[in-house]
Parts: C-alpha cells; structure tokens; sequence
C-alpha cells in the first residue's frame, strides 16, 4: 500500500507547497484575466503610486533575483503597466512608475489580495493566525541554520 498521503498530510513543506500552489493557480487565474501574471500583480503592489519604487528595492521586497525581475519588468513595460524613469539628481538611479494602466492593474490586484485575506480572517480565529505567523516566521531561522550545517 502506499502512504504518501498519509505521509505527506504530516509534512509541513509539503503543507505549504500544496496551499501556494493553490493560491498560485487562483491568482494566477485572476491574472491572467487581465493579460498578467501573478509576479507582475506583486510587482504592481511593490511600487509606490504616486512617486514610483527605486528598481534596486523592488526585488528585495519581493525576495526575488535581480534577473528574474528584469524579466518582469521588461514584460510589464511592454504592455504599458509601467515606465521607467531617472532620477534627476542621481542618473544612475532608475525609479518604475506606474502607468494608468499599471494603476488600474494595481487597485485590481490589492482588492482581489484583500478580499482573499478577509475570507481568511473570516474563517480562521485571531489566535491560530498568530500561530501561523509565528511557524513562518521561523522557516527562514530553519533554512539558514540548515544553509550553515551543510
């Protein structure tokens, strides 16, 4: 017989890998409704409206390669999401702004964010996301203590 489900329930990583894969095919869903994808909607919600974001913080706040983001950002421009520009003391710094377009994309993809997050407040208690934060919030001391020791 075999137990991998049985096995697999028990695994925290598998856990977690089966529950984004899940938020991953509905947003990714409601995305590409609009022509995007889900990186491209979280890169939306990394710049800021109204001045734009430096090009070197979006990665980092996304926890993503440099590489992997100037795919994105490439793609995005092309379908006039966003617009590159120079900062005007510092040419050398490059901000991503938001088109109206990218705009509209932004707003779609918070409220779509946020109405998942509330159906989830609305159905698990206060103190069980307290627990959940505190297990995530450990997987990253998990993952370098392991980086170290190998």
């Amino acid at each position: 017989m075999d137990n991998y489900e049985k096995i697999a329930e028990g695994v925290v990583v598998n856990r977690i890998r089966s529950s984004w894969i899940e938020l991953f095919k509905l947003y990714n869903d409601q995305a590409a409704e609009k022509g995007v994808s889900l990186s491209m909607a979280f890169v939306l919600l990394t710049i800021n409206e109204k001045f734009g974001t430096p090009v070197t913080k979006i990665a980092p706040r996304m926890s993503m390669e440099p590489n992997s983001l100037s795919r994105i950002l490439k793609a995005m421009e092309k379908k006039g999401a966003i617009y590159k520009r120079k900062d005007k003391s510092d040419k050398r710094k490059v901000f991503i702004c938001l088109t109206e377009y990218g705009i509209e994309l932004r707003d779609l993809a918070a409220q779509r964010l946020f109405s998942f997050e509330k159906a989830i407040h609305e159905k698990v208690n206060k103190n069980d996301i307290i627990a959940f934060f505190r297990v995530m919030d450990t997987i990253p001391n998990v993952v370098e203590t392991l980086k170290k020791n190998k």
